[in-house]
C-alpha cells in the first residue's frame, strides 16, 4: 500500500523486503548502536511468537528514509533496520555453518551485502554510522570466515551481544524442528514480507525531520537529543549542511566517553548556563520555544559544538584543554570530579568561557572551597544548589559578574560560612574512602604549611591507604560499646593516612600496638597520634576539632 502527500511516499512493507531493495545508509550524525539485551529479546521473542502463531503480520514501527542526491538516508529507524540485518546473518550464518552454501551466499547477495558493478567492492546493504560501520560490515555482515575485527566501542559490543541472541534465538527455535532448512526459510520469508514497517519515503531533509518530529507527537517514544537533532536540522533550511556537521563534531567528541546519556546532560547544562536552571522534561521545548530562525539555528549548533570542547575539559582533568593552566588547577577540576558535582557545571562553562585565565583559576578554587563546605554542611539541596549555580552562570554571561571576587560576593550568602563550616566539620562523618583520603590529604598539606614534594601526600592507594584508628570490629581492650563504635568509626578525627603496608600489618590490633606504626609514619598528622597515651570518644573529638579549625584554612573562601 502507498500513498503520495506532497512529495513523501508512506509505504507499508516487509522490513525484510525494505532491505533488499535498497541501499540504505546511516548518516555520521547519527547515534550509535544503542539496543541493549531487553529490546533485542523483545523483538525475537515477538518475531518468533508471530511465526509460532501462524504468521500473522507483525508491525515493528516506522522508518523514515531522506531520499536525497540519490541516497537513502535513515533518518529514523535504524536501531530497528540493524538489528534486523544481524538477525538475518545469524540466518544465513547456520547455513555457512552447515555447509550450505548455495543458501548463505543467496541470503547474503539479497539482504546483506551487493557487489558494486564498476568496482567489484562487496557493499552491505545498510551502512551505519562512521563509529559502527567498519564493526557492523567486518564483524557481522561479513561471512564467518572473513572476519577478523574485534569489537573496541560499547556499541560494538551490543551489536555483537545482539549477534549472538539472535543465534541463541534461532538454535532454540530450530531445537524443536524436524526440518531446519524449512523452519529457517520459512522464518526468513516472515521477516521479508510479515515482519511490517511503514516506510516515509521524503525528498529532502527539511520534510524527514518534520515526519520525525510528528510520529514522537504520536507517541514514538525518542531520545531528547534526537528530538533535539531533528528540530535543529529541519530549522536550518539550506544551511543543514553547516548544523550537521556541528552536531557531528559534538556528538563524535561527547560519545567517546561512551557514556550515551551525557550529550542531553551537557546541552542541558550548557543552556542552563544561559538561561537559568532547566530541567531535561523541558529542555525540548524550551529550545524549540526560543530557537526559532535559521540564524538562531545555526548559532546554536555553533556554540554546542564550541563549548562541547570545554565540557569535555571539565570532566577530564587530563584533557589538553587545560595545558596552558597550573598544576594546581588542574588538580581543582579533578576534585570537582571526585566530589560528583555535576550541579556546578554550568556555572563552570560560563566562568572558562567568560573569565581570563587567572580569574578562571581563583574561581575554579573558590568552587572546590565552596563544594567542600556544602558536602560537609550540607544546607541547599542538590536541585537547589544547582538553581544557585545556573543562576549565576547566567549572570555571568550576561556580564553582570567579571571577575571572581564578584563571584564570591555574589555567592556568600548561599555558601557556609567558616562558623558553620566548622561546626558541621566537628561531627562529620565520611563513609567514601575517596572523599576521606582527599580531606586528610589537603589538611595534612595545610597542617605543615608548605611540603617538600617527597612528602605530598600520595593518591595511589597501592601506597597511601585510609586508616581507622579505632578499627570497625575493635577487641575488648578498647573499652567502647558496639554502638558507640559505630558512631565513631568513620568520624574524620578517626581517620588517618597510612602507607599501605604498615595499614595491612597492624590490621584490627590494639591502640598500643598500633600507634608504633603511626610514630613512622611520613604524615604529620597522622604521627601527632603517637604521643596520645589512649583512643577514645574524648581523643577522636578533640583531634576532629584540630581538624576543623585546619578547614576553615584548607577550603577558605576569601579571594
Amino acid at each position: 500500500m502507498t500513498r503520495e502527500l506532497q512529495g513523501i511516499e508512506i509505504t507499508l512493507d516487509g522490513v525484510g523486503h525494505t532491505l533488499s531493495d535498497r541501499r540504505l545508509r546511516v548518516p555520521i550524525y547519527q547515534r550509535s548502536y544503542a539496543w541493549e539485551d531487553k529490546q533485542v529479546i523483545d523483538l525475537l521473542q515477538d518475531i518468533f511468537s508471530s511465526l509460532r502463531s501462524g504468521g500473522q503480520e507483525y508491525f515493528i514501527g516506522s522508518i523514515v528514509i531522506s531520499a536525497n542526491n540519490n541516497e537513502n538516508e535513515v533518518v529514523d529507524g535504524q536501531q530497528r533496520l540493524a538489528t534486523i540485518s544481524v538477525i538475518i546473518a545469524a540466518i544465513r550464518d547456520y547455513f555457512f555453518e552447515n555447509s550450505d552454501r548455495p543458501r548463505a551466499d543467496g541470503i547474503n547477495n539479497k539482504y546483506l551485502a551487493v557487489v558494486d558493478i564498476r568496482s567489484q567492492e562487496t557493499i552491505s546493504k545498510l551502512k551505519l554510522n562512521g563509529n559502527d560501520h567498519t564493526f557492523f560490515y567486518q564483524g557481522i555482515i561479513s561471512l564467518p570466515d572473513c572476519r577478523e575485527i574485534r569489537p573496541s566501542r560499547e556499541s560494538h559490543y551490543r551489536l555483537k551481544r545482539a549477534y549472538e541472541l539472535a543465534k541463541t534465538h534461532i538454535k532454540n527455535f530450530l531445537s524443536n524442528s524436524n526440518n531446519p532448512t524449512d523452519a529457517l526459510m520459512d522464518l526468513l520469508e516472515f521477516i521479508e514480507n510479515n515482519l511490517k514497517v511503514i516506510i516515509v519515503l521524503v525528498p529532502n531533509h527539511a520534510n524527514a525531520f518534520t515526519i520525525f518530529e510528528t510520529l514522537n507527537d504520536r507517541g514514538l517514544e525518542l531520545a531528547i537529543s534526537d528530538l533535539l537533532k531533528n528540530y535543529l536540522f529541519g530549522r536550518s533550511e539550506d544551511r543543514i549542511n553547516e548544523v550537521q556537521a556541528n552536531w557531528t563534531e559534538m556528538y563524535a567528541l561527547l560519545e567517546n566517553t561512551e557514556n550515551e546519556l551525557l550529550i542531553v546532560t551537557f546541552i542541558r547544562h550548557y543552556w542552563s548556563s544561559i538561561y537559568g536552571l532547566t530541567r531535561e522534561r523541558v529542555l525540548y521545548d524550551e529550545i524549540k520555544r526560543k530557537i526559532t530562525s535559521k540564524q538562531r539555528t545555526v548559532d546554536l549548533s555553533f556554540n554546542l559544538s564550541k563549548f562541547s570542547k570545554i565540557y569535555i575539559a571539565i570532566i577530564d582533568a587530563s584533557n589538553s584543554f587545560w595545558n596552558d593552566f597550573s598544576d594546581e588547577t588542574k588538580v581543582h577540576i579533578e576534585n570537582l570530579n571526585l566530589f560528583g558535582m555535576v550541579q556546578v557545571r554550568p556555572l563552570l562553562l560560563a566562568i572558562i568561557s567568560k573569565f581570563n585565565r587567572p580569574e578562571t583559576e581563583r574561581a575554579i578554587k573558590l568552587l572546590v572551597s565552596s563544594s567542600v563546605r556544602f558536602l560537609i554542611h550540607g544546607g541547599l539541596g542538590g536541585g537547589a544548589l544547582e538553581t544557585q549555580y545556573s543562576q549565576t552562570a547566567k549572570e555571568i554571561n550576561e556580564g553582570l559578574i567579571t571577575t571572581a571576587t564578584n563571584l564570591v560576593d555574589r555567592m556568600r550568602t548561599v555558601i557556609p560560612n567558616d562558623e558553620q563550616f566548622k561546626e558541621s566539620f566537628k561531627t562529620a562523618n565520611v563513609s567514601k574512602p575517596s572523599l576521606a583520603r582527599y580531606y586528610l590529604m589537603v589538611l595534612e598539606k595545610c597542617y605543615n604549611g608548605s611540603l617538600k614534594p617527597e612528602l605530598v601526600p600520595n593518591s595511589d592507594t597501592t601506597a597511601v591507604n585510609l586508616e581507622h584508628v579505632l578499627p570497625k570490629n575493635p577487641d575488648s581492650s578498647w573499652g567502647l560499646t558496639e554502638e558507640k563504635v559505630k558512631v565513631l568509626h568513620n568520624r574524620l578525627g578517626n581517620l588517618a593516612l597510612l602507607s599501605s603496608k604498615l595499614n595491612s600489618e597492624i590490621g584490627n590490633a590494639s591502640f598500643e600496638l598500633k600507634k608504633t606504626s603511626y610514630q613512622n609514619s611520613s604524615f604529620n598528622l597522622t604521627k601527632s597520634i603517637y604521643d596520645l597515651d589512649e583512643w577514645n570518644e574524648e581523643k577522636i573529638l578533640a583531634r576532629q576539632e584540630q581538624l576543623s579549625n585546619l578547614a576553615i584554612q584548607a577550603w577558605s573562601i576569601n579571594i
